[in-house]
């Protein structure tokens, strides 16, 4: 028999116990990784007349930036600014978990708190797409990494070396210091300002920064719009991150990393 009064649907959903921040989160992601592929952020501009690559290809947004001037400058910030977030998020779940229990559950808090910590943190990881920028203007990246001299690729070395840089990097002291901030991410006040959660942000990028600089620079030398890749590094930091034992997985990933690069000698780059 039916009540007089049925709840609605939603009143039926206990608020508290929704994976509030898992949602947020990931959805976040998904939009941006849609915004990315649909094309629907502003183009870099027309490529140089002497490149013919497709957009995955190693250098060549960094080649169509930089020969656009400030327009194509601020797309390309625009654009690394938007797949770093996408890429990053899902490893930023614990942290928007902990900030959400941490801030007043009013709507009215949570929502700006939580929206100026990750403002911060897109922040921080946008300035970095300059860096990869820097570089076109000083070699052509495509050009490095797709040059031959007598059948044999030139960019394998490098490519190689970054390969076992970041698998060296995994290894190291610093490393697991940096990762283990991460997984430590100190409490907040009960109602935070958003200029105070801004700062935070900013200060968790950096530290995200120092994380995973490496694995970064080797997705520029592979092609920073190269869907495989952009998943792979995304599952390689989100793991890390996300399991009980993070600093022993990152180690652990050290391993394939050297000996990717020791294959790469041998073998050359595999094509992705």
């Amino acid at each position: 028999m039916l009540p007089d009064n049925p709840l609605s649907f939603t009143a039926r959903i206990d608020s508290d116990s929704l994976p509030i921040a898992e949602l947020a989160t990931l959805s976040l992601s998904a939009l941006l990784w849609l915004v990315l592929f649909e094309g629907w952020l502003p183009d870099l501009g027309p490529a140089p007349a002497e490149l013919e690559a497709p957009m995955a290809a190693p250098g060549v947004p960094e080649a169509m930036a930089t020969a656009n001037g400030l327009s194509g400058t601020v797309a390309y910030l625009l654009m690394w600014g938007t797949m770093m977030l996408a890429m990053m998020l899902p490893s930023l779940i614990p942290v928007v978990r902990q900030h959400l229990d941490d801030v007043c559950q009013s709507p009215t808090v949570a929502a700006p708190s939580i929206a100026g910590f990750l403002g911060g943190y897109a922040l921080v990881w946008t300035a970095i797409g300059a860096v990869p920028l820097a570089v076109e203007l000083l070699v052509s990246i495509h050009e490095f990494s797709t040059a031959s001299a007598f059948g044999l690729g030139a960019g394998t070395v490098p490519v190689a070396g970054l390969l076992a840089f970041a698998g060296g990097y995994q290894l190291t002291p610093f490393k697991r210091r940096v990762l283990s901030r991460c997984a430590s991410c100190q409490s907040i006040p009960h109602c935070p300002n958003v200029n105070r959660m801004v700062r935070r942000g900013i200060s968790y990028a950096t530290n995200c920064v120092a994380c995973t600089w490496p694995l970064f620079a080797l997705m520029v030398a592979l092609g920073s719009m190269n869907f495989l890749v952009m998943v792979g590094l995304t599952l390689v930091v989100s793991i890390e991150r996300l399991t009980p034992d993070g600093e022993r997985v990152a180690f652990a990933m050290g391993v394939p990393l050297i000996c990717a690069a020791a294959f790469s000698l041998l073998f050359g780059v595999p094509t992705v």
